[in-house]
């Protein structure tokens, strides 16, 4: 059950609880509360919070003490904490003004993960006044009730992960965002050099990291190995070019997106199209 904030002190802001339907409660996300300008009391939850929080700052200062370390949380930064995580927050420079809002469902995690935030922590604001807007928009939605505010909340809830992954950086979306970088180079030596051999050991040079941990990323990235990736291009180039040269051989397509054996090329061919190179030449033209 959601604490009542205000009958736990809370000061000169406005909040409001979404009221979900059970058919809402399934949604991948969706808007649980919000709240604008509230001078913020002392927190302590031993057993962690019900729901997915952003709390950022407006003015003044606080302290996150989270996983055995104190966190600053100034003006231009704002909190995420992940249900269930012990958590304690207070000001050190009064007043400490904040707006929140808590959001839920099945896919948030997985989502929060894939934008490189896998768990709470302070986070810098690029543009602290858009997910201020932000906020007071969902708080807006949840003022005027209607039969779509389950699902504009769940639009709510989902931009706001959007916008923290614009937006909010800490050290570990930091490492996030380089790897994006990183991959970005690596894809780009594939496209230019697919018909030449490609080793991992030359890609994670290329990636500036080592072969074990570049296809730990790659795969995290991507969901495939770096293997799995290169032979999936090569093969939507020979798709191409099967079609757009009608007669040239099925071999010399092979060697030309890279592959040394026309039969490896036929095998891999069928197991990403179900059917062979002829066939897929006969069917399209």
């Amino acid at each position: 059950m959601f604490e009542d904030q205000h009958d736990k002190g809370r000061r000169n802001g406005k909040y409001l609880s979404a009221k979900l339907t059970e058919i809402e409660k399934e949604l991948p996300f969706h808007l649980v509360g919000a709240g604008c300008d509230f001078y913020q009391y002392h927190i302590d939850r031993p057993f962690g919070y019900s729901a997915y929080q952003w709390i950022q700052t407006i003015s003044g200062t606080g302290i996150l003490e989270i996983m055995d370390k104190k966190i600053p949380v100034p003006g231009g930064h704002g909190m995420l904490l992940y249900p269930g995580t012990p958590h304690i927050y207070y000001a050190i420079e009064e007043p400490w003004t904040v707006s929140w809002i808590t959001i839920n469902g099945y896919h948030i995690e997985n989502m929060l993960h894939y934008i490189g935030i896998k768990k709470s922590g302070v986070f810098s604001i690029s543009e602290p006044p858009v997910m201020e807007a932000h906020i007071r928009k969902a708080l807006q939605i949840l003022s005027n009730p209607s039969e779509m505010t389950g699902l504009d909340g769940s639009v709510m809830a989902y931009q706001l992960l959007i916008y923290l992954y614009k937006y909010a950086v800490n050290n570990e979306k930091e490492n996030h965002n380089l790897n994006s970088k990183r991959l970005q180079l690596v894809m780009n030596q594939i496209e230019k050099e697919m018909r030449t051999p490609l080793s991992i050991e030359q890609l994670a040079e290329t990636a500036g990291v080592t072969p074990q941990y570049f296809c730990e990323i790659f795969k995290a990235s991507t969901n495939q190995r770096p293997t799995e990736y290169i032979n999936q291009r090569r093969i939507d180039r020979a798709k191409e070019m099967i079609i757009n040269n009608p007669l040239k051989k099925i071999g010399k397509i092979a060697a030309e997106v890279g592959f040394e054996s026309s039969s490896y090329f036929s095998t891999v061919f069928r197991k990403q199209e179900g059917l062979s190179p002829n066939k897929y030449r006969e069917i399209n033209l």
